[in-house]
C-alpha cells in the first residue's frame, strides 16, 4: 500500500517529526506554484500551509479544496487565525507547535474532510454561527453583538455617542490593485484604529463594530458615569489624530501610494434613551444619522478639494515620478513611466486628483499641467534610447490644445491610454490616432484586463504595448489562472508585434513568474521606488 502524503510548504523539523508518527504517511515539501500538478498525485492526504501572505493562502485553500483535499494552516498570529477560520481550512494550529500537536491536526483535518451529512450540515452551522458573530476579516464584532454589548450601559447611562466611520476610495484600492489588497489594507485599518481607541479618552466603555465584509466602521461610546459625553470639538480633533495614525501604519505596511487615498469623514449622532422606543430600532436610526452626517463632512471635503485643485493649476503646483520600466530579461531600463501628483496633500493620489477635476470639470486643464509637467524631464531623466511613457485619457483627444505637435521628437514617447471614460466611437477614435502614428508616436493600452481596456479595446487600438492590469499580476505566482490569461496574452501580443508589459510587480516570486511567461518589460516597486524629477537618473536593483 502507498504512502499518505502531507503536501505542505515547510521544511520546519516539528512538522517532518509529526508525520513521522503517522503510520503510513511521509511530508513533501513544494513550492505554492506547484501545487496545481501536486494536490493531484496519487496519495495526497491533507495539505498543511505556512504562508502569512493572505493572497498565496487564498488561492492555495481554494486550489485544495476544489480537489477535495483538506487543509490545515499554521498561524503565527491572530490575524492569521482569523485568516484561515475565514478561508475554512479544516483545521489550523498557533506556531510554534510539537509535533504531537501537528500529527493531532493532521488527523483532524483529515477527518473533518472526509466529513458526510450531519457533521458537514454541523461544520457549517458552526462557521455560519461564527460569522454572525464577529466579521472574520477584521475581527471586530457584528452589529448585533455590539448593540447587545452596549444595551445595558445604555440604559444605565442614558445616552450613547454613535460615531460613523465613513473610509472614503477604499473601493478605489480594490479597483485598482483588486480585492486581496483590499481585504489586507482593511486588517491593517482595523488594527491601527484598535491601538488607537486603546489608548485614547474615548477607549473606555466603547464597542467599536464592523458590517460584514465592508470598509466602514461604527463606533459606541457610552460616557462613564460623571463624564460629559465627548463634544464635536473633541471627536474632530480626536478624527484628526486618528486619520493621522492610521495613515502612518497604512503607508508604512502598503506604500505611499496606497496611503494617498486613505481618508476618514466622520459622522456623529447623540442618542437619549427612551423606553417608549425599541432600543434595536433607536441605535439603527442613530446610525443611519451619522452616516448621512459623514456624508456631509464628504461633501464639505469635495468643495475643499476642488479649491485646492484650482490652486494647484494656477500655481503649476503638480510633480511627476519617473518609474522606471525595465526589460524583463535584463533588467535594463527600457523607458519611464511619468506619473503626476499633486504637490498638496489633499492632492498627492492622481486618482484623487483626476477624481476631483472630473467633480470640477477641469479635466482638460489638469491633464495639460501633467502632460506638460512630464514632458520637462525628458531630457534629464530620460538616457540614449529610453523611452517616455505619458498617460493620456480618450477624453483629451477631443481637448483643441491637445495635438500630435505637442511634443518636439515623437518617437521618445508612448501615448499611455489610460481609460477612466469609455471610447465610444471606435473608427473616429482610431482616425485620431492615425494622425500621432505618422509622426513617430507609439501607442500602449493601460491596466489590460480591468475596466474599459478589455480585449475589444486591444484589438481596435492595435497598441505598440499592452500593459497588463496589477490586479492581474498580483499574487500570479500561485495563481494558474492568471498565468494562463498573461501566456495567451503574450503569444497574442508576439502574433501582432506588440509587448506586454507587466505592472505591479513587488515581489521576487512575481518577477519571477512573468519572467518565466515570457513578459516582455516589467514595472513595479521590487525593482524600483519612483522618483521625482529633480532626482538623478536611477540604477535598477538587480539583487
Amino acid at each position: 500500500m502507498s504512502d499518505s502524503i502531507l503536501l505542505t510548504d515547510t521544511d520546519a523539523s516539528p512538522v517532518g517529526d509529526a508525520v513521522a508518527l503517522l503510520d503510513g504517511w511521509r511530508a513533501e515539501k513544494r513550492a505554492l506554484r506547484e501545487l496545481a500538478s501536486a494536490l493531484g498525485e496519487p496519495g495526497v492526504r491533507a495539505l498543511l500551509l505556512t504562508t502569512d501572505d493572505p493572497s498565496l493562502l487564498r488561492s492555495s485553500v481554494e486550489l485544495a479544496h476544489a480537489r477535495g483535499v483538506p487543509v490545515l494552516v499554521g498561524c503565527t498570529d491572530e490575524t492569521g487565525r482569523r485568516r484561515a477560520v475565514e478561508l475554512k481550512a479544516e483545521e489550523w494550529f498557533l506556531l510554534p507547535a510539537t509535533a504531537e500537536e501537528i500529527s493531532a491536526r493532521i488527523w483532524s483535518a483529515v477527518a473533518r474532510g472526509a466529513g458526510l451529512g450531519a457533521a458537514v450540515a454541523e461544520r457549517v452551522d458552526r462557521v455560519e454561527y461564527e460569522q454572525m458573530l464577529h466579521d472574520s476579516l477584521t475581527g471586530l464584532p457584528t452589529l448585533p453583538v455590539a448593540i447587545e454589548r452596549s444595551r445595558q450601559l445604555f440604559k444605565e447611562r442614558g445616552e450613547l455617542v454613535v460615531l460613523y466611520f465613513n473610509f472614503v476610495r477604499y473601493s478605489k484600492i480594490e479597483e485598482i490593485y483588486g480585492w486581496e489588497k483590499l481585504d489586507s489594507v482593511l486588517e491593517t485599518t482595523a488594527s491601527a484604529v484598535r491601538d488607537f481607541l486603546d489608548d485614547d479618552e474615548l477607549g473606555a466603555s466603547r464597542v467599536m463594530v464592523s458590517f460584514t465584509n465592508d470598509d466602514d466602521f461604527i463606533f459606541f461610546h457610552v460616557p462613564a458615569s460623571g463624564v460629559a459625553a465627548a463634544t464635536e470639538s473633541e471627536i474632530t480633533e480626536m478624527v484628526t489624530r486618528l486619520q493621522r495614525h492610521v495613515g502612518g501604519q497604512i503607508e508604512e505596511a502598503h506604500g505611499e501610494d496606497i496611503a494617498a487615498l486613505f481618508d476618514i469623514y466622520v459622522g456623529r449622532a447623540h442618542l437619549y434613551y427612551n423606553p417608549k422606543i425599541r432600543l434595536e430600532r433607536l441605535i439603527y436610526r442613530g446610525i443611519r444619522e451619522a452616516a448621512n452626517a459623514s456624508r456631509s463632512v464628504e461633501q464639505r471635503e469635495r468643495a475643499r478639494r476642488v479649491s485646492d485643485l484650482r490652486t494647484s493649476l494656477r500655481d503649476r503646483s503638480v510633480y511627476v515620478d519617473y518609474h522606471p520600466i525595465v526589460v524583463a530579461s535584463t533588467r535594463e531600463i527600457f523607458g519611464y513611466e511619468a506619473l503626476a501628483r499633486g504637490q498638496l496633500r489633499t492632492l498627492r493620489s492622481p486618482e484623487v486628483m483626476f477624481d476631483v477635476a472630473a467633480e470640477a470639470d477641469l479635466i482638460w486643464e489638469l491633464s495639460r499641467l501633467c502632460r506638460a509637467r512630464a514632458l520637462e524631464g525628458m531630457d534629464t531623466r530620460l538616457g540614449p534610447g529610453q523611452l517616455l511613457f505619458l498617460n493620456v485619457d480618450p477624453h483629451d483627444f477631443a481637448d483643441p490644445a491637445f495635438n500630435e505637435k505637442e511634443v518636439t521628437d515623437p518617437s521618445r514617447v508612448v501615448i499611455e491610454i489610460t481609460e477612466r471614460t469609455a471610447i465610444k466611437d471606435y473608427p473616429k477614435f482610431r482616425e485620431r490616432l492615425k494622425a500621432f502614428r505618422n509622426l513617430g508616436y507609439r501607442f500602449a493600452v493601460d491596466d489590460a484586463g480591468s475596466g474599459y481596456a478589455g480585449l475589444g479595446s486591444i484589438a481596435n487600438l492595435e497598441p505598440d504595448f499592452i500593459k497588463l492590469d496589477i490586479s492581474l499580476i498580483n499574487a500570479i505566482d500561485t495563481n494558474f489562472i492568471k498565468q494562463n490569461l498573461v501566456q495567451t496574452m503574450v503569444r497574442f501580443a508576439e502574433d501582432h508585434n506588440a509587448m506586454v508589459i507587466a505592472e505591479g510587480v513587488e515581489r521576487a516570486e512575481e518577477f519571477k513568474t512573468v519572467q518565466e511567461l515570457g513578459v516582455h518589460l516589467v514595472q513595479g516597486f521590487f525593482l524600483h521606488r519612483p522618483q521625482p524629477a529633480s532626482s538623478p537618473i536611477v540604477t535598477v536593483a538587480t539583487a
